[in-house]
């Protein structure tokens, strides 16, 4: 293994945040075969992940892996060096079916060191070779320097792009996600994607309860998803499994402690009720319809309502 220099650090209201160290490492496969998801690969170049959001699902990946889910999973980044080659190789079997492949789940695959290394482009082409459809996901607005192999893979494969956009209220943003782009950058490339052709949209979650989940809060997303022309937009409530759970109660004790009762409440286990979940779809539903946000496709990335069976080989 070879360590790479510390990028820059970090901010978060004005105190600086722990600079992240990131580690090659060598990955065993490209492609992980994922159960209950609604497709069955998943493709993540990168472990762990600089854009350190407080509620992060795959951060219970991270613990039952037995990585840090806390501070260690944006401190500590693993860079799977070779990805792009054993990616080439699967692809290229014989019994390969060119099934959907779901891209950054886990992870995001345009986190700032992707500028460095550049192992998402490399597997956006060989994907484009072989032809496999994907649906990337990302909160990073680096996606933009490959809108050229999208162009070129939106014609030969199916080819998706979900921006995930909880809210672009500026304070619960820079609350909860401290590393990402800023919400309206990320439908500035959004819509720079759509209009060279790419099916591009949003992915409204978490919507979290108390924070982001005021109707005037979801009408401002969907609004101004519209306005960027997003292809697509689904919205879910936050899921909190160990890991994942225990770091988001450590930011709101600091944060926002008079949520904790209310949240504490909610979610004895993983996830929240009914009663919670279903009138923010709704509203979400009724909002899509006011602003003409239409829906063309049949797999969304959304988080799974019953447990997920990931394959955690490096």
């Amino acid at each position: 293994m070879r360590k790479s220099a510390p990028i820059e650090r970090m901010f978060y209201h004005g105190k600086p945040m722990p600079r992240t160290e990131y580690v090659e490492i060598v990955a065993k496969s490209a492609l992980n075969r994922v159960q209950h998801m609604g497709f069955n690969w998943s493709l993540n170049p990168y472990q762990g992940c600089f854009h350190s959001c407080v509620y992060c699902f795959a951060r219970a990946h991270a613990k039952l892996a037995d990585r840090d889910p806390g501070a260690g999973f944006s401190a500590r980044v693993g860079v799977k060096v070779n990805v792009p080659d054993l990616l080439r190789l699967e692809l290229s079997r014989p019994g390969w079916k060119r099934e959907m492949v779901a891209f950054g789940t886990a992870t995001d695959p345009y986190q700032p060191i992707e500028g460095s290394y550049k192992l998402t482009r490399r597997c956006l082409t060989a994907f484009c070779d072989y032809r496999t459809p994907i649906g990337l996901i990302t909160k990073g607005t680096m996606v933009i320097r490959d809108i050229d192999v999208l162009v070129e893979l939106s014609r030969r494969a199916k080819t998706t792009v979900s921006f995930s956009i909880p809210t672009i209220d500026d304070e619960v943003w820079a609350r909860t996600e401290p590393g990402t782009p800023p919400p309206r950058k990320r439908l500035r490339v959004l819509k720079a994607l759509v209009d060279a052709g790419i099916e591009a949209g949003v992915g409204m979650a978490p919507v979290l309860p108390g924070l982001s989940d005021s109707p005037r809060q979801l009408e401002a997303t969907v609004a101004a998803a519209a306005e960027a022309g997003a292809c697509f937009l689904w919205a879910n409530i936050v899921y909190l499994k160990p890991g994942t759970k225990e770091h988001f109660m450590e930011f709101l004790a600091r944060d926002y402690p008079q949520l904790l009762p209310k949240y504490r409440g909610l979610f004895p286990g993983a996830y929240a009720p009914a009663a919670v979940k279903t009138p923010v779809v709704e509203a979400v539903g009724q909002f899509k319809r006011r602003y003409g946000v239409g829906d063309r496709r049949t797999w969304r990335a959304e988080p799974p309502q019953e447990p997920v069976q990931l394959g955690l080989a490096v």
